[in-house]
């Protein structure tokens, strides 16, 4: 189901939901009906069932390390294989370290033997502005690797490139948008880092709005900081190109909660967080609200859920609401006056490669 990425989930007004599965138990598909409020005769009418088809991915990486590194088998391979059991996903290697073209043609036919109606392509290895390391080295080479993933990819698909300077402006992820059309999302970095903690990350999209997109620049100056520890502790950096930018955003502001806060009156609260890298089998299971625990300096324990503000709940019909995004050192609750300040970060997460 291609989303906006900054638009709202088909079924947002409610919903109402059924599994489909086999005989084994296994589902295959969720089924999603919209429940519209009449207010004339104060009733939900429910709209047209929307299926939400099972998450479809592939991971390709290269299988040859440099000589004298280990770069395949210390990244490269290891994230491929994490895309792979996050997503129960295809996955292949192809021989980058055969010689040009021998190694550009194993890649493109590794890509052919893939499945079809992708939702979701990640490549790692070493990339640059319009090449990918040995092997995707001219402007006609990127013409064939658009060809072959072009017939692999649903509308509204998303290409994730897990290398260096891929994604630069005018770069490879560009070339390949123009060519293959369907209205995919393409994802690339810009500066030469880690293979998926780097988070100078391009979004790549015809749509409305500009082309070329810098990532993290969507997600305004505030949360900066909050991204590059999203890729360094969480799982997000194999979420986030299926995922809509309001539901990243929620999670960046989930960071900046993790802590000990002071708060008006003299008293404290913990934030807790305790995510983990998970599995995804839907579009809605990647974009779950943030939530976790909170307790204030006499002892007691509560809940709190990130959406479009913050609220905090202590039992019973006892609510508190902060206003979004979060502020580390001024921020506002609409249920008391002054502000709340982070005085200790929190610990969540884990290191993620």
């Amino acid at each position: 189901m291609p989303w906006s990425r900054s638009g709202e989930r088909p079924g947002a007004q409610g919903l109402a939901r059924s599994n489909s599965s086999t005989e084994d138990g296994s589902i295959i598909w969720w089924t999603f009906q919209t429940a519209n409020f009449d207010p004339l005769n104060g009733v939900c009418r429910m709209g047209p069932i929307l299926e939400a088809a099972m998450i479809n991915a592939w991971a390709i990486t290269t299988r040859d390390n440099k000589r004298g590194e280990k770069d395949c088998d210390i990244v490269f391979k290891p994230a491929a294989v994490r895309v792979r059991d996050a997503y129960k996903a295809g996955y292949s290697e192809f021989g980058n370290g055969l010689s040009y073209p021998e190694n550009r043609d194993d890649f493109l036919k590794k890509i052919d033997m893939m499945a079809g109606g992708l939702d979701l392509f990640a490549y790692f290895g070493h990339g640059f502005n319009t090449q990918l390391g040995g092997h995707i080295l001219t402007k006609d080479d990127i013409g064939k690797l658009a060809d072959a993933l072009k017939p692999k990819m649903k509308p509204g698909s998303s290409i994730v490139f897990y290398s260096c300077l891929a994604g630069s402006a005018g770069g490879l992820t560009t070339m390949l948008l123009d060519r293959i059309g369907l209205g995919v999302w393409i994802y690339g970095h810009t500066t030469s880092e880690h293979s998926f903690k780097n988070p100078s990350v391009s979004e790549v999209h015809n749509g409305d709005g500009p082309k070329f997109k810098m990532l993290n620049t969507l997600f305004g100056p505030s949360l900066q900081a909050a991204w590059a520890e999203s890729l360094a502790r969480t799982d997000l950096w194999l979420r986030f190109p299926l995922m809509q930018h309001a539901d990243i955003i929620k999670e960046l502001n989930a960071i900046r909660l993790v802590g000990t806060w002071s708060v008006p009156g003299g008293g404290k609260y913990i934030f807790e967080w305790p995510i983990k890298n998970g599995t995804y089998a839907t579009d809605e299971s990647l974009c779950v609200n943030p939530n976790g625990t909170v307790r204030d300096a006499s002892g007691k324990t509560g809940t709190w859920e990130m959406d479009d503000e913050l609220v905090l709940s202590w039992g019973g019909a006892s609510k508190e609401f902060w206003v979004m995004p979060i502020n580390p050192d001024g921020q506002r609750m609409k249920s008391a006056a002054g502000v709340a300040k982070r005085i200790a970060r929190g610990k969540y997460g884990s290191v993620q490669g």
